[in-house]
């Protein structure tokens, strides 16, 4: 799948899971895992005075997408970041942010 049809697959199941949640958008960036396998690195960037997603909700959107792109012939592991405007950014986590 190219990375728009990611982009679009991601975007609709986002919004739906955490819409309510503050979510605004999705970032798709194709790479590679730790173990250098084909992967795909979503970033969901949510507004400003959000605060912070309930994980079972993050985990159960994360599924939805995973199991979405294996239905339409996608094995490329998806990995879902997010990313809160009011967040602190510490020098070490932008070193683990890059792929």
């Amino acid at each position: 799948m190219t990375e728009g049809e990611i982009r679009t697959i991601a975007n609709e199941i986002l919004s739906r899971t955490l819409g309510s949640s503050g979510y605004e958008r999705v970032e798709v960036q194709p790479g590679f895992d730790h173990a250098g396998e084909p992967s795909w690195f979503l970033k969901a960037v949510f507004k400003p005075g959000s605060g912070v997603t309930d994980g079972r909700r993050l985990n159960g959107a994360n599924a939805d997408l995973r199991m979405k792109l294996l239905e339409r012939g996608e094995d490329r592991f998806p990995y879902l970041n997010v990313e809160y405007p009011d967040d602190e950014v510490l020098a070490d986590d932008e070193e683990l942010e890059k792929p």
